[in-house]
């Protein structure tokens, strides 16, 4: 490969510091590849000192194998930072660290859900997930427990739960990955002799998605390059986005702040994205004001103009798509070549179900919670079978304090043994007060009413009647977490209800959907060409010819959830946006869940560069209120004379129209 000027001086600069801001598509591999061979036959670095390091297995494999075929074998360290520090650990106390001792991500939730269910806390539905994600986070922050406050999470029951599980960890001399990174920064911070040998074993450390380093990453780095700070690092800024787990990009921001002397270069020609691609996306990364300023380019051709397409439903989107991955595959695409990206994976529903039944060979790449899994969807369930079966227990205790009815454990524990309805038996429960009987008798009244009405109806009714949507609020108040990401999946399920006229061939279908998704999830992944799909968390690294980007519409990019985080939603699409290579699909509905939705405010990021080559004298354009029209003329501040039909000629705001998803492109 020949490089360019930048990769060249990236490959034979200096031994030091050295920190690579490296843009999407910009040949960072090769670059580090050639720098390695660089150190050895022109610095005469010894092989056996430099050691490379990656944030994945497969990422640290096929920087191993491109080296060997290139230059061939070597005695150069290849790893992930978990397995480094993992040999570290290993180096010290071996019996303790052995491998056997290692818990698993599986073998970890299943102790922490033993010890949550023996502390016979209040049920969380989703607290050991939110457990686990806060305890990582807690460690790779190296924050202690008692000055970590999890938002969303009693604290505590959060204390507690995680002294019982260090108890377990101590008690059966088990360890886990986050244990892997803490117990190797205290370690080396206690035994100067283990640092020291590092040192003379281990002269020369690279390190590729430096973006991506988290706090107790960095401090163990620290340790390691020690004083001679003989470290290059890979990363860019623009693409972290981590911050969930942790991750900083202040860490390549500051890296001249820790290591003053450091050389800075920049890879900022982008020879994966056509010209069209690197321009948009260069728009819209430029409105972060956290970066490192640069000027992206590509020697590529323009290609295609990246589409933005406006569309009613999340129904409709899902037909387009699937439409238009159809040509392409007619064209000569592969389905490997192509990619579907959206932001969470309860957004990919209908696009998954369309697949589905189009038969179009798919690979789910982050694996997804199927709107049957979800415990608010086994709620609803749970309602529309005791409607048909008021004899049937385990839904009767599913739903009988959602909302809450204040009927107690011990209560339910004692009526639970007698034959017969559990509501009837709560009725004659002496203890019960006259209040509680009243909430009885009225979930009993609303059950009736609820057997009598279509499904669609149904879930409505036990939303807003029965009060289910009540308690969501109710619970994401008590757990401090945001209610709209509740409300989405109860959304979610009615909308998938619609077409359905009773709750058990309702439940068959997300059965079966759920069923086939798992079976496209482990079959497709032994095909060879098949359609990707992936949130854009787990886009990152991939490339395609062709990215379709679903619901590119305020609420979900940027994320409700995250939206006091703007510049990190912004990285997000930024990422997804240049996995393409040829051909990007922006799709914009402007409704969800029935209800009225407006474009992404990064649309107009986007759209405002290169408002001149949309509005133009002879295009044609259709108004939410006045149809189909071709513009007439083009004055300043995009104001647009338009010619609708009937010779009506009106004068609009087209940025402002445009923006906010008034009026749409049409085809001549």
């Amino acid at each position: 490969m020949n490089l360019n000027e930048n990769q060249l001086q990236a490959v034979k600069c200096p031994l030091g510091p050295t920190i690579v801001i490296a843009g999407p598509g910009s040949g960072k591999t090769q670059v580090i590849i050639q720098r390695l061979y660089h150190m050895i036959t022109h610095l005469h670095c010894s092989p056996q000192s430099i050691l490379v390091v990656t944030f994945s297995k497969l990422a640290a494999l096929e920087m191993r194998e491109r080296y060997i075929k290139s230059y061939g074998a070597s005695s150069i360290t290849f790893g992930t930072l978990h397995s480094v520090f993992y040999r570290l650990l290993r180096q010290y106390d071996p019996l303790r660290y052995d491998l056997s001792n290692l818990l698993s991500e599986d073998e970890k939730k299943k102790v922490i859900q033993k010890l949550y269910i023996g502390l016979e806390a209040e049920e969380y539905e989703d607290f050991v997930e939110e457990f686990l994600r806060h305890l990582t986070l807690m460690k790779n922050q190296l924050i202690e427990a008692k000055h970590y406050y999890p938002d969303g999470l009693s604290r505590e029951l959060f204390l507690k739960l995680y002294q019982q599980y260090e108890q377990y960890k101590e008690r059966h001399q088990k360890f886990d990955f986050d244990d892997m990174l803490v117990h190797c920064y205290f370690l080396l911070k206690q035994e100067p002799s283990l640092l020291q040998r590092i040192h003379q074993r281990y002269h020369y450390l690279l390190i590729d998605e430096f973006q991506d380093i988290n706090v107790v990453q960095f401090e163990i780095i620290k340790q390691l390059t020690g004083d001679q700070a003989q470290l290059f690092v890979v990363g860019d800024d623009d693409q972290s986005i981590y911050k969930f787990r942790g991750s900083k990009p202040e860490f390549l921001l500051d890296f001249k702040k820790h290591f003053q002397k450091a050389h800075e270069i920049y890879l900022s020609a982008n020879y994966r994205c056509s010209g069209h691609i690197v321009h948009y996306s260069s728009a819209l990364i430029s409105a972060n004001k956290t970066r490192y300023p640069k000027e992206l380019t590509t020697p590529n051709p323009l290609g295609p103009l990246p589409q933005m397409i406006d569309c009613k439903t999340g129904e409709e989107q899902a037909q387009k798509i699937l439409e238009q991955l159809i040509h392409y595959k007619e064209q000569g695409q592969a389905w490997k070549e192509m990619a579907v990206i959206y932001r969470t994976n309860l957004g990919a529903r209908p696009i998954v179900q369309a697949l589905l039944q189009a038969n179009i060979p798919f690979c789910l790449r982050d694996g997804m919670m199927t709107l049957y899994h979800q415990w608010v969807t086994q709620d609803i369930l749970a309602y529309l079978k005791l409607a048909q079966n008021p004899q049937a227990l385990e839904q009767a205790l599913r739903i009988i304090n959602k909302p809450k009815r204040y009927i107690s454990k011990s209560i339910l524990a004692r009526t639970t043994t007698l034959p017969g309805s559990l509501l009837f038996n709560l009725l004659k429960e002496e203890e019960l007060s006259e209040w509680q009987r009243n909430y009885i008798d009225k979930l009993i009244y609303d059950l009736q009413l609820l057997r009598e009405k279509k499904l669609k109806e149904g879930i409505t009714y036990i939303r807003h009647t029965i009060g289910y949507d009540n308690y969501i609020t109710d619970y994401a108040s008590y757990r401090k977490i945001p209610v709209m990401p509740l409300f989405e999946v109860l959304d979610e399920i009615e909308e998938s209800a619609q077409n359905f006229s009773e709750v058990i061939s309702w439940e068959a279908f997300l059965k079966e959907m759920a069923e086939q998704i798992q079976q496209s999830t482990t079959k497709q992944k032994a095909m060879s060409d098949v359609l990707t799909l992936t949130t854009m968390h787990g886009s990152k690294g991939l490339e395609f010819q062709s990215v379709f980007i679903l619901d590119v519409i305020d609420g979900v990019i940027p994320h409700q959830k995250s939206s006091h985080d703007i510049e990190e939603e912004r990285r997000l699409l930024y990422v997804a946006m240049t996995r393409a290579r040829e051909n990007l699909l922006l799709y914009i509905p402007s409704e969800k869940h029935g209800k009225p939705v407006t474009p992404s405010p990064f649309i107009a990021e986007l759209r405002q560069p290169f408002l001149a080559n949309y509005f133009k004298v002879g295009h044609f354009i259709y108004h939410r209120a006045l149809g189909r029209g071709k513009i007439i003329e083009v004055q300043d501040n995009y104001l647009l004379l338009v010619r609708f039909k009937g010779e009506k000629i009106r004068k609009i705001d087209g940025n402002y129209c445009l923006n906010n998803g008034i009026i749409r492109w049409e085809e001549e």
